[in-house]
């Protein structure tokens, strides 16, 4: 894996090296810290595209980074509504 400095990378996947646009549910965790359980049953449940690589047995998933920064967007909060104690 390579460590890109750019901190608008993530925002343009086209520019990203080819290993960083495809990544495992195992790469995703270490990389952005969401709960392996969070990102397998998302995929289990269609919500995160992903590709099984596995061609018999126990699946294999990739997910390409774009399809996983949308769904991560998907689980943010909006803020609370101050002012009303």
């Amino acid at each position: 894996m390579t460590l890109n400095l750019d901190p608008h990378a993530a925002a343009r996947p086209d520019v990203l090296p080819a290993e960083d646009r495809m990544l495992s549910p195992q790469a995703l965790w270490k990389r952005y810290g969401l709960p392996r359980d969070l990102i397998y049953r998302a995929i289990g449940e269609g919500e995160l595209p992903a590709y099984n690589t596995a061609r018999r047995g126990r699946p294999r998933y990739l997910v390409a980074l774009p399809d996983f920064l949308t769904w991560r967007e998907s689980l943010r909060v909006a803020p609370a509504a101050k002012g009303n104690k």
